[in-house]
């Protein structure tokens, strides 16, 4: 199953690198193996067309139904769970690095709010024109530089309108989220670690940034989390990241891994991998090259 995850995985990487999105309009289920942790430098939109769907979102549990419309920011975790048997949704890989200099902008403010809150309802009519814009954006994204050779302005319009589209739809359910106080301090755990923890995967550090005694900062973390400590916060996105890597570059020794997660010693990693994940980076790398033999 994590094979087929990861193919997938690679796959969507290559095109948004090659294109800066990849669209589909009508997804039958899900192209990706439950229960396994996803991480795309990305901005993901998923608009729900039937059924429901659950995953996790930084171990944050999200529920989508019928006219829901989920976005997922770069650098962070999504793990697929399961769906209904009637599940589709039309969803969208975007690269906002390749548009950094175009007029399309987000908003701080904005990202923050999707983040603390990345689901939002949309109404039949809402759902429609939404999925209307997508589709133009998928028409312009198939055709060639040859085909259309303002295309790339032509993709910054239609994302810019159905961005500011999906922003208006919010602003009555952003007033209720934005009063949540934890759900804030979350965030910003979760944006600081995406951000150092390279250099920094200990729990005092995280705690300090935030203001807050290390002690009471776990304290609040675990009850916002259902008992999940910042420590195993910290210690799932690493080896998430590191999954990834190994996933990408199977070809990459352990110890090119380390160099690139920034740990002092590949013994050092092995132990931390160990220890969040219940085996050894090269028992996960061959498990997966085993795995890929078999597939072809």
């Amino acid at each position: 199953m994590e094979q087929y995850s990861t193919f997938a995985h690679q796959q969507h990487k290559e095109e948004v690198e090659a294109n800066g999105i990849i669209l589909c309009m009508n997804q039958k289920g899900r192209d990706v193996s439950p229960n396994v942790d996803l991480m795309y430098p990305y901005i993901i939109l998923s608009l729900n067309l039937s059924g429901t769907s659950h995953s996790l979102y930084d171990m944050k549990d999200i529920r989508a139904n019928k006219n829901d419309l989920t976005v997922f920011l770069p650098g962070h975790i999504i793990r697929p769970l399961d769906h209904s048997e009637d599940y589709k949704h039309a969803w969208l890989l975007f690269d906002p690095s390749k548009f950094a200099n175009s007029e399309l902008k987000f908003n701080s403010i904005d990202l923050e709010t999707l983040y603390q809150a990345p689901l939002c309802h949309l109404s039949d009519e809402q759902a429609n024109i939404l999925y209307n814009i997508l589709g133009v954006i998928n028409y312009i994204a198939t055709q060639t530089e040859k085909e259309l050779p303002n295309k790339h302005q032509l993709l910054e319009k239609q994302f810019s309108l159905a961005y500011e589209l999906y922003i208006s739809i919010r602003h009555e359910q952003d007033a209720e989220w934005k009063k949540n106080r934890m759900g804030q301090i979350h965030l910003q755990f979760c944006n600081l670690v995406v951000s150092y923890y390279k250099e920094e995967r200990n729990v005092n550090f995280y705690a300090k940034k935030l203001g807050y005694d290390p002690r009471y900062f776990s304290r609040i973390f675990r009850a916002y989390n259902q008992g999940l400590s910042p420590l195993e916060w910290i210690q799932q996105y690493v080896v998430t990241k590191a999954k990834r890597i190994m996933d990408e570059h199977p070809g990459q020794t352990v110890k090119e891994t380390v160099f690139q997660l920034g740990f002092p010693t590949t013994t050092n990693f092995c132990r931390y991998f160990k220890r969040a994940s219940g085996i050894y980076p090269q028992a996960y790398k061959d498990m997966n090259a085993l795995s890929s033999a078999k597939s072809f």
